[in-house]
C-alpha cells in the first residue's frame, strides 16, 4: 500500500481484532499513524474521497518514478450498472501537493 503523508510504499497496520483486509481499508500508515493508506492498483468499487486518494497516490508514485514536477494529471473512468461512463480527472501539483478534480 502508499501512504499519501509520507509518500511511500508501506505495510499498513492491521488493528487488533480485525479479520486481513486484502489491502483495501482505511487503516493507519506505521510511520506517520495517519489513515492516509492507499492501494497502489484502483479498486473499481472505489467511490468519492477514496478514488481521489487513490488516484493522488498514483501521481505521488508517478512523480517519483519520472522525476516530473509541477502539475501531472491522472485520469479515472467508471461505469454504472445502465451503462453510463464518468471520467474523472485529477491534476495534481507537486511542489504545493495541492490537487483540483474535473
Amino acid at each position: 500500500m502508499w501512504c499519501i503523508n509520507c509518500q511511500k510504499e508501506v505495510d499498513h497496520i492491521y488493528y487488533y481484532g480485525q479479520e486481513p483486509c486484502e489491502n483495501n481499508c482505511q487503516h493507519r500508515c506505521p510511520i506517520c499513524q495517519r489513515e492516509t493508506m492507499v492501494s497502489t492498483t484502483p479498486n473499481p468499487n472505489d467511490i468519492g474521497y477514496s478514488v481521489i486518494k487513490q488516484m493522488v497516490g498514483e501521481v505521488q508514485r508517478t512523480a517519483q518514478r519520472t522525476g516530473q514536477i509541477g502539475d501531472i494529471e491522472v485520469s479515472r473512468k467508471s461505469g454504472n450498472s445502465s451503462g453510463e461512463y464518468q471520467c474523472q480527472i485529477l491534476i495534481y501539483n507537486t511542489n504545493t501537493g495541492n490537487y483540483r478534480v474535473h
